[in-house]
């Protein structure tokens, strides 16, 4: 049997919930009865012109679930006299999306609208809606799309969004530098991603292949900038198999001795002995290193094969390898 003290409490949660749940079901309805009179035309003291659309409102209503509208509505500026209130460079139908949220609490995110609704959302100060865009497109990033989240991130000032695209693109270097939004990327945020020491790679080889496969997509225009990005690759942490017999021989090196001269502080780098080269900091901080662990299995019905699998993937064989079966250990 529960002590008397206990089962107080527990009728006294019980009673909090339900009427939670009946404050909640009774401002639903009180929020429902003013979208169909919102619909209706009825009452609505403000009508927003957007293109030529207009949706009618009620001042209430948006001041409470926007921040921009509160000071629109409630200090001395013109519209707030104003029976129309234009909205310039907004999209008609993201507005009546909001205007909607305001009034019903949902709303449709979706790869098609997210990133009109959280430019809107910011805009107009909707943190709700911002937030639910903000977690859509966390969950969206891929090597594809990530060097454009970020931008947008910033843009926008959303820096947990903006942590989760750069995150992706250190993590995923050697996928992301081979899309096109990486190739379209400004001088300025190329320098700053080839700067960064938290960059996954397998080498720094990587490193150089990005930056050049960048300058040379528009070689004309970028050719200024040479310098600049190719002073953002660790010369002395590449092989010096690599830089005597792919480096060098590279166009873009040999033409301009600014260059050619990095290419050649890397070489000479391997002829020091390895107490010199820990007297030596700049540009040779490591990467952070792309491993590729792979574990055997020996066994089953096939005695002659054994399968591997990477155990940062999914569950299941990688690729099978066909050879001599290891010999039981004795005890």
């Amino acid at each position: 049997m529960a002590a008397p003290g206990l089962e107080k409490s527990s009728k006294k949660k019980t009673e909090k919930k339900l009427a939670a749940r009946e404050e909640a079901k009774l401002l639903a309805s009180f929020m429902g009865v003013m979208n169909t009179m919102r619909k209706q035309k009825t009452l609505c003291d403000v009508i927003l012109m957007v293109q030529e659309r207009k949706i009618p409102a009620h001042r209430v209503v948006l001041a409470s679930a926007s921040h921009f509208f509160n000071l629109m509505f409630t200090t001395n500026m013109l519209e707030s006299k104003s029976f129309e209130v234009e909205l310039k460079d907004a999209e008609p139908d993201i507005i009546e999306q909001l205007v909607e949220f305001a009034y019903t609490a949902r709303i449709s995110v979706n790869s098609n609208n997210v990133q009109s609704l959280l430019d809107a959302a910011n805009q107009y100060q909707i943190e709700p809606v911002k937030k639910m865009c903000v977690d859509f497109l966390k969950e969206q990033v891929d090597a594809s799309n990530c060097l454009g989240i970020s931008v947008l991130a910033e843009c926008l000032d959303c820096p947990e969004l903006k942590a989760t695209a750069d995150d992706f693109i250190h993590q995923h270097f050697t996928e992301v530098y081979k899309t096109d939004e990486f190739l379209q990327l400004d001088v300025k945020r190329v320098t700053h991603l080839l700067n960064q020491d938290t960059l996954t790679v397998r080498a720094e080889d990587q490193v150089y292949d990005a930056a050049v496969r960048w300058l040379k997509y528009d070689e004309p225009n970028r050719q200024p900038y040479m310098v600049d990005i190719l002073a953002k690759v660790r010369f002395p942490l590449i092989s010096k198999n690599f830089l005597s017999k792919t480096v060098q021989a590279e166009p873009l090196i040999q033409d301009n001795p600014e260059c050619l001269k990095m290419v050649i502080s890397g070489m000479r780098y391997h002829l020091l002995s390895p107490e010199d080269r820990e007297e030596l900091v700049e540009g040779t901080r490591p990467r952070r290193k792309k491993h590729d662990y792979r574990i055997a299995l020996f066994g089953g019905s096939q005695p002659q094969s054994c399968r591997y699998f990477n155990p940062k993937d999914a569950p299941g064989p990688v690729s099978h390898h066909k050879g001599p079966r290891a010999p039981a250990s004795s005890s």
